[in-house]
């Protein structure tokens, strides 16, 4: 008798030797969602949805590009991004709506320019008594455009004819044809608007403007990112890892232009051309929250001054912004 358990003992002990270890359960690992917008606002990012690395073991960050604010601000509101790149204005009405997101970092500081024909236009003032085409009325660019008019002299309603259009690559299609002959763009359209009409010039700089009537030594931080608060407060050793390569891409963008717009191509839908001779004009900086928030304060006070709603009716409390 004894033999017989001792050969079963010993059967069950060969058969759990001989079995394979337990494979890992990948359902187990985290996954984060990260958004950004196609265009300029998801541009310092395109190093990472081209490579995609494993910026931490036992992480996966899944990449995906968004074509339209609407549709981004569905998905953050749904809660199936973790981490999205998103215009600041945009960030700051999130979260007053009770949006459970923190600013992270700024991204860009500004791309939108004055374009046309006529060398003549120097200053802002020179702007009355022109017709200029403008897109997103109400958006933060027509907001700046109408300060900057009025801060210069011109009242918007009766010193200039402003023309609204629905989309800057359709306002881009009619200044290149010529039958705009003076717009508000922003990059990279800027770019491609110039690269097609060689008339065509940039007359003046709504970063430099801002800086110059603010007195700020920076311009105004246009373009951000947030991250879901539960996903700061479970892991925020992956958020911080991310945001190291985030930056890290950000630079690589600023200094290999070339190589950086044909990725721009490949996941932005912006054209390789137009991408690479638009970065020095898109002043991409990549600065934590907490780095800059004074800045991030004064611009979206000086929006609710313009109007209200296009920061979500209030300054964001001392919660939105995420600290180191």
């Amino acid at each position: 008798m004894w033999k017989k358990t001792l050969f079963t003992a010993c059967l069950i002990l060969a058969l759990v030797v001989a079995s394979p270890l337990p494979t890992v359960n990948k359902a187990a690992e985290t996954s984060i969602n990260v958004m950004v917008l196609s265009g300029t606002t998801g541009l310092s990012l395109v190093k990472l949805l081209e490579e995609q690395p494993a910026i931490v073991p036992g992480v996966t960050f899944n990449y995906t590009v968004i074509k339209s604010p609407d549709q981004m601000s569905a998905k953050i509101i749904a809660g199936e991004a973790d981490i999205a790149a998103v215009p600041t204005n945009l960030a700051a009405i999130l979260y007053n709506r009770g949006i459970p997101v923190q600013l992270a970092a700024i991204t860009n500081w500004g791309v939108m320019y004055v374009v046309g024909h006529d060398p003549t236009i120097v200053s802002w003032a020179d702007l009355k008594g022109k017709e200029i085409g403008v897109t997103g009325k109400g958006s933060t660019p027509d907001l700046l455009f109408r300060y900057f008019l009025e801060a210069n002299g011109i009242d918007p309603e009766r010193d200039v004819r402003i023309q609204y259009y629905a989309s800057p690559a359709e306002l881009t299609q009619l200044v290149i044809a010529d039958k705009v002959r003076l717009a508000t763009l922003p990059e990279p359209w800027v770019t491609e608007a110039l690269a097609r009409n060689t008339a065509l010039s940039v007359l003046l700089d709504y970063q430099k403007e801002w800086a110059r009537l603010e007195k700020r030594d920076v311009s105004y931080p246009q373009s951000a990112l947030v991250v879901r608060s539960l996903l700061v407060k479970e892991k925020a050793a992956v958020v911080r890892a991310f945001l190291n390569a985030a930056a890290d891409s950000s630079a690589w963008v600023v200094n290999n232009p070339g190589a950086a717009g044909s990725l721009a191509e490949k996941h932005l839908f912006i054209s390789a051309a137009a991408a690479t001779e638009a970065i020095p004009r898109c002043n991409l900086r990549f600065d934590e929250a907490h780095q800059v928030q004074a800045e991030i304060e004064y611009f979206l006070a000086k929006l609710h001054s313009f109007q209200p709603q296009s920061i979500g009716g209030k300054l964001p409390d001392e919660g939105f912004y995420l600290q180191k």
